[in-house]
């Protein structure tokens, strides 16, 4: 895209944030009980407000989680990573250059150590979610523990500025820095060098190489997952889950513009009040984020998801769109296997299969999941996704 069509979007953006429409809806944008009020509550049709388990609910699920990957063998362990919060990829944006540590857990069948071509995939969450999008304690819909009684591994994280790794300032980071660390990692899942942050019951006691490595990103994390492949190569394989550049519905622009002014206030901090600031949340309250982010999906997984929407670093959202112009000039470049991955009942992504001809160097397979909506691995529809995953995965040894 040129330098002028591109100085025109970015000014259509500064246009609407200053507009009073989305002045008016800012003031609610940092509060998520006020913002489902605001919202009208939930439409007809649509399922119950989500209730959030208790502490002990949330604790008796977790435990029951660590008991059923026991029970099949699977190896599930904390991990961590120490990166730099540099920036050497494609899409140009600040960072401040610090060390940081990214936490996260390997889930893995114990037959992975076995011998043989070892392979993993690692995972990028979107802007709205964390670690926990790969991780929630319901049966089924564990996305890492249903990955490897399907014999794959997955390393899951936090990216930087989300849940147990490090939150520095909000504008301290950014899409590109996303992408440079998620590198890192790669480069450190195949030389063994990350930390095993607990001793798993099977397996090795210390950190093993990988031969082969995917990466794999949904909604945002996808465009995370894209750039780091372009920036950097050094991946086998790509997926690609809920994201698209061109797609972006209007409620997902409404979303992102109302969460950017807040970003142009200054944030909030991210998460208790002594916390780094310069953060902000997606949507405007419980009510929003199920409804943008949920279809055809169970009750139940929507009540254990609900507690966990948090704010997100605004370095991320201030460079997103930017980025999406070098995604555009660059995505043909990627040549290793893609698979795309979209629900048909999206409220935020659409244009799968445009999105798909973006990748003219790649050989890519996309996958669209019918009734589910921007989480589509979430549906009621997981278990044959999960399959879809699988299938490609195997086909192309990764």
């Amino acid at each position: 895209m040129s330098i002028i069509k591109r100085v025109a979007v970015l000014g259509a953006a500064v246009a609407l944030l200053a507009s009073p429409v989305a002045a008016a809806m800012t003031a609610a944008a940092d509060t998520p009980a006020a913002g489902a009020a605001a919202s009208g509550g939930a439409a007809a049709g649509t399922a119950a407000v989500s209730v959030p388990p208790s502490p002990a609910e949330a604790a008796a699920a977790a435990k029951e989680t660590a008991a059923r990957l026991a029970a099949r063998h699977i190896v599930d362990v904390p991990v961590s990573f120490t990166v730099r919060n540099t920036n050497g990829s494609k899409a140009g944006c600040r960072t401040s250059g610090a060390t940081q540590r990214i936490s996260g857990h390997l889930t893995a069948p114990a037959s992975v150590w076995a011998g043989g071509k070892r392979a993993v995939t690692l995972y990028q969450h979107g802007i709205a979610s964390g670690e926990w999008y790969w991780r929630l304690d319901v049966p089924g819909y564990h996305y890492a523990e249903e990955l490897a009684v399907r014999g794959h591994a997955s390393v899951t994280i936090d990216r930087l500025g989300y849940g147990a790794s490090d939150r520095p300032d909000g504008f301290d980071t950014c899409i590109g820095a996303e992408a440079d660390i998620a590198h890192q990692i790669v480069q450190q899942l195949r030389a063994g060098t990350y930390s095993l942050d607990g001793t798993p019951a099977e397996g090795p006691a210390t950190a093993q190489g990988f031969d082969t490595v995917t990466l794999a990103g949904q909604s945002n994390g996808g465009q995370v997952a894209q750039i780091a492949a372009y920036s950097f190569g050094a991946v086998d394989g790509l997926m690609i889950m809920d994201w698209t550049d061109r797609g972006l519905t209007p409620e997902a622009n409404t979303r992102f513009f109302t969460a950017l002014q807040g970003c142009m206030a200054g944030g909030r901090p991210s998460r208790d009040p002594s916390d780094p600031s310069g953060y902000v949340y997606y949507d405007l309250g419980p009510d929003q984020f199920r409804r943008g982010n949920f279809h055809d999906t169970e009750q139940r997984v929507m009540d254990a998801a609900a507690p966990h929407q948090n704010r997100h670093p605004c370095g991320d959202m201030s460079s997103q769109l930017d980025s999406v112009f070098t995604d555009l000039e660059h995505l043909g470049s990627i040549r290793v296997p893609v698979l795309l991955v979209y629900g048909d009942e999206d409220a935020r992504v659409t244009g799968g299969a445009a999105h798909q001809r973006l990748f003219t160097g790649a050989p890519t397979e996309l996958v669209t999941v019918p009734g589910a909506g921007h989480y589509a691995t979430m549906a009621r529809s997981a278990a044959s996704t999960f399959d879809r995953i699988d299938a490609w995965l195997d086909a192309r040894g990764l």
